[in-house]
């Protein structure tokens, strides 16, 4: 797969909440959060990714307003458990990045120092970073894809962008280190 660009426009209705877009040979995809009906919904928050060539893939954990967060998350790429671990005190971007194990590949996702977003495994780089502001619909992002990446690579890279990766970022991480007893790395 060459490398190339692509976009994701937010979009939100009276059900979920997202973005959408096309990615390159892969297609239309979406990926969104179901709003709460109400405040004290008692669902379990989850993000979804459907795709035309890209697997299905979830994220569901704590969260708010339908949003989850990476505390306690569980992910799951088509049928396939994917193990999530980071050190909630990290200082470091580097200590603080999430570690992903998808099957036999292993992935770092990381904020960049521009607090743009960056997804790794050997031979591959999926980065996504803010675009245009438009007033009344909301931030768009602009995606590329560098070298050998396939179909679980960009899945797994989008479905966070409709999940809170605040605790990733060195504000949330010192705003949030008096309110933590340890560190409880996800997905365990």
């Amino acid at each position: 797969m060459g490398d190339f660009t692509f976009e994701l426009e937010p979009f939100e209705n009276g059900a979920q909440r997202g973005k959408r877009g096309t990615v390159g040979p892969f297609g239309d995809v979406m990926v969104f959060y179901v709003k709460p009906v109400r405040q004290q919904s008692q669902a379990m928050p989850r993000t979804e990714l459907i795709a035309e060539r890209l697997p299905q893939t979830s994220v569901t954990g704590v969260g708010a307003c339908g949003r989850p967060s990476l505390t306690r998350a569980v992910m799951e790429v088509g049928d396939v458990a994917v193990t999530l671990k980071y050190n909630s005190f990290g200082i470091r971007r580097a200590s603080r990045a999430l570690h992903i194990t998808y099957a036999n590949r292993d992935y770092t996702y990381t904020y960049t120092k521009s607090m743009d977003i960056e997804l790794r495994r050997e031979g591959a780089r999926v980065a996504i970073k803010r675009g245009r502001f438009v007033q009344g619909v909301g931030r768009y992002r602009t995606g590329s894809v560098n070298g050998a990446v396939d179909e679980v690579d960009l899945a797994i890279a989008i479905v966070f962008e409709a999940v809170d990766t605040d605790s990733l970022s060195l504000g949330t991480a010192l705003a949030s280190a008096p309110f933590r007893g340890g560190a409880e790395p996800v997905g365990e």
